[in-house]
């Protein structure tokens, strides 16, 4: 039975690479010229993990509580890692539960630990430390899935080391092999696990945008047709899809962000704050940082690395790769710091008393500090006198809810066009860094009943999509939601006979699901450093 509602999510997908590819990809294609399209702004702060979890919950970050994967703690300067079962208000899945409606959902970030309903399924995301009992719920599923697809995974295994080796091929294969793996599964599921709503989504997009962008347009190079390989491998597999797919299925493909050419400012960020006098690093602490690096991310030959294993331990090898971000964090001279970042942020944090484990800016003195450096960011230049960043946001004034106070205090929002020249050293001992970065605007490509051919002439926003999904399959809203029905899309029958409804569930339900272990917490930040996001 095919599913009413099918979604495929491809992450930092970008209208601006696929309407001049659309001859290459057929399937998408075609949904652009029977379908609905529109720029799917994301939340805030672009982010893979606030915009997933609005995008399941129709909530603002501020109130579903996620918005990165992985952060300082305030009080303690911890590093934290945060998982799905951390959200705050119902998912999609849920509401449709009331409804009698089976849900499943296959590799959507910020879904770990595992959960479903009666009659559905859950594959965990990226936030799940590894493919372990707790990723796949209903019990069962997991040897069912990796008997038969024993090559299933988040991301490539050794991703990171093949990055750092610059073995962009192997790479860039093992992302095509895994998005053809995934897409076997989801089949399977729809065949032998039938459900009215189903979810996937694909992250080869994203890592491809960070990585792949510096090849766009550049004939001279190899990999100048590279990034469209990976949209052309995941135009086949919404092919794939679109087959299972009824007259009656409401097909969305969607993003979570968009992607553009990355101007490097972030890299840096810390550099300017320290030249301005805002954060003060030791600088024999300082130096250490990049010998770390170059330690524990030297590229060895692999039969040297697995010898290393064998004789230290894996976990061991894997505390040395990460003890950088510590070794960041301990350079700086808290006592001398009023505002920090780390290389490769897109935030400002004040290091504020009574809140920071070592703050020294005033309670009293905050509004006004934020001012100061916001200032000082619009005025800062690139090497052609061009300004390096558009604009900076203040946390309370682009979230809303009970954990606005998880956020970072500014977001800064960079020129795109800024030039800024190399990363510093400290970023080029990482071993490779991103040429691309993210957007504000994703893609919605809609068709389905109820759903007009056209574009937007609004763009809507990733807290709409719940309460669209909801609208058109005749159902009430919830109330409280921060999105609404994206009433332009739906054609002008469904907007006369079936007005917008609204029941009072709750949206506040809150997830206990416990603390990662040390182990997990490991396992995670060394998956998100080799996708780049450490």
């Amino acid at each position: 039975m095919p599913p009413r509602i099918l979604v495929i999510g491809l992450d930092a997908a970008t209208l601006d690479l696929i309407e001049p590819w659309l001859g290459r990809l057929p399937a998408l294609a075609g949904l652009v010229s029977s379908g609905f399209t529109a720029r799917f702004l994301s939340t805030p702060n672009m982010h893979s993990a606030s915009s997933w979890t609005s995008i399941l919950t129709g909530l603002n970050p501020g109130r579903h509580g996620l918005f990165v994967f992985s952060d300082r703690d305030f009080e303690t300067g911890k590093q934290l890692f945060f998982k799905g079962g951390d959200r705050t208000g119902e998912t999609i899945g849920a509401i449709l539960s009331r409804h009698d409606l089976t849900s499943g959902f296959v590799n959507v970030p910020m879904t770990y630990p595992a959960e479903s309903t009666e009659g559905g399924f859950m594959i965990s995301g990226l936030d799940a430390p590894s493919l372990n009992a707790d990723a796949f719920r209903p019990e069962g599923l997991r040897d069912e899935i990796l008997g038969r697809f024993p090559d299933y995974t988040f991301s490539p295994p050794s991703l990171g080391d093949m990055m750092r080796a610059g073995k962009i091929d192997s790479a860039l294969t093992a992302w095509i092999r895994l998005i053809e793996t995934q897409t076997s599964v989801v089949e399977y599921l729809i065949e032998n696990r039938p459900v009215d709503f189903l979810m996937t989504v694909y992250t080869a997009s994203d890592w491809g945008g960070h990585n792949l962008w510096r090849y766009i347009g550049d004939s001279s190079s190899r990999y100048f047709d590279s990034l469209l390989s990976i949209y052309i491998a995941l135009d086949s597999a919404i092919g794939r899809l679109l087959a299972h797919a009824g007259e009656n299925t409401q097909v969305y493909v969607i993003s979570d962000h968009g992607m553009g050419a990355h101007s490097g400012a972030s890299y840096h960020l810390s550099a300017w704050l320290e030249k301005r006098g805002y954060m003060s690093r030791n600088k024999k602490r300082q130096s250490l940082v990049g010998s770390t690096r170059k330690a524990a991310q030297k590229v060895l030959p692999t039969s040297l690395k697995d010898r290393i294993k064998k004789r230290i331990g894996d976990e061991k090898l894997k505390q040395i790769q990460v003890a950088d971000k510590d070794t960041f964090y301990d350079s700086i001279d808290w006592q001398k710091t009023a505002a920090y970042s780390e290389p490769g942020r897109h935030v400002v944090n004040i290091n504020l008393a009574g809140r920071n484990h070592a703050g020294i800016v005033r309670q009293s003195e905050y509004d006004a500090f934020c001012e100061t450096i916001i200032g000082d960011l619009r005025s800062w230049m690139d090497i052609d006198g061009s300004p390096v960043v558009e604009r900076v946001a203040k946390r309370r004034d682009v979230y809303q809810g009970d954990f606005v106070n998880r956020a970072s205090d500014l977001h800064i929002y960079w020129n795109p066009t800024a030039k800024m020249g190399p990363p510093p050293e400290e970023v080029k001992a990482r071993g490779f860094w991103w040429s691309g970065d993210h957007r504000p605007e994703g893609i919605l490509i809609c068709r389905g009943p109820g759903i007009r051919h056209g574009a937007a002439a609004n763009n809507p926003i990733v807290y709409d999509l719940v309460p669209t999904l909801l609208h058109l399959a005749g159902l009430p809203i919830p109330e409280g939601l921060d999105g609404r029905a994206i009433e332009e899309l739906c054609t002008e029958e469904v907007r006369l006979n079936n007005p917008v409804r609204f029941d009072r569930s709750s949206v506040g339900e809150t997830n206990d699901s416990g603390s990662l272990s040390e182990s997990d917490e490991k396992k995670i930040e060394e998956k998100l450093r080799a996708l780049g996001y450490l």
